[in-house]
């Protein structure tokens, strides 16, 4: 008896979801009615079926979309400074045949995490500005679009903080500069690799929002060690991490092909505590959705 083909039925969408995802990119994507539904077919997605999902909805992978932005990679990486201002500004294209999936993108956990991962840095900074007695310097390191150091120079035009913006993307630090040039006394601009960057001062704050989860533990620790000897006294070194409770995590990955190292707040102490920091410099914050963490290293007393 001859052996037979496996059955190309395996690891297929169905025609129900076919029709549906056919059906969402007709009209811009899912209205809210449909977003548990859209929700559960990614989340159930095997590895084996990415491909013909992606070709169902390649219509709306493109520019034109937040999900469509990641997925393309424009800049030649996903959580580029665009769609970082875009989640921070809750950009909706108004062309109807694309608002729909960014208004599905900006209504996700991690979207709003990201926001409210600036509301975090805005307070922090705010702190730092209370206690003031001259000039305070922010190290920004991953600085990307720098809207969040734009809304607090806005809202706070007497300032004592000076921000230092690391970034390797030359297109980033230009969208920065640009919406910053009512504020460029208070901030300088260095186009490197975080890697190479050898800070000239001390720092109050040392901020890094969305870089670490893209680097492996031993990155992680190595940039802590590199850093964290630059911290004034009381100074901190926060840094921003997607938590393993993200439940948005398989949409990013799927949609917009963005991947990210999920961490626990047990990962974040470890790898703190490896870099040779004491127990009590170091405490784990998070925003209120629990999907972003926040690692808090205290300079040494």
């Amino acid at each position: 008896m001859k052996n037979q083909a496996p059955s190309i039925a395996l690891n297929q969408l169905s025609d129900e979801d076919r029709i549906f995802l056919h059906a969402l990119v007709q009209k811009g994507g899912p209205e809210p009615h449909e977003y548990s539904e859209f929700s559960a077919i990614v989340n159930n997605l095997e590895d084996q079926e990415l491909e013909q999902f992606r070709s169902v909805i390649r219509d709306s992978l493109n520019e034109n979309t937040l999900i469509g932005h990641g997925f393309v990679k424009p800049f030649g990486y996903p959580g580029d400074f665009t769609i970082i201002h875009n989640i921070y500004k809750m950009y909706v294209n108004p062309d109807s045949k694309y608002s729909n999936w960014d208004r599905f993108f900006q209504n996700q956990a991690g979207a709003q995490a990201v926001r409210n991962r600036k509301d975090y840095f805005l307070k922090r900074c705010a702190e730092i500005d209370a206690r003031a007695d001259g000039e305070k310097h922010v190290l920004i390191l991953g600085s990307g679009p720098a809207t969040d150091v734009n809304e607090y120079l806005l809202k706070n035009p007497e300032s004592h903080l000076k921000f230092d913006l690391v970034d390797f993307d030359q297109n980033a630090i230009d969208f920065a500069r640009m919406q910053n040039e009512p504020f460029k006394d208070a901030i300088n601009y260095f186009k490197i690799n975080v890697l190479r960057f050898k800070p000239y001062l001390w720092y109050d704050l040392i901020w890094s929002a969305g870089l670490f989860d893209y680097f492996k533990d031993k990155h992680f620790v190595y940039m802590i060690n590199k850093y964290y000897k630059y911290l004034t006294d009381g100074g901190e070194f926060i840094i921003g991490n997607f938590s393993h409770s993200n439940p948005t995590r398989r949409l990013m990955e799927v949609l917009s092909d963005w991947y990210l190292v999920h961490r626990s707040k047990n990962d974040l102490v470890r790898m703190a505590l490896e870099a040779h920091a004491s127990k009590e410099q170091v405490e784990v914050d998070m925003e209120e959705l629990g999907v972003n963490l926040f690692l808090r290293i205290k300079a040494a007393s």
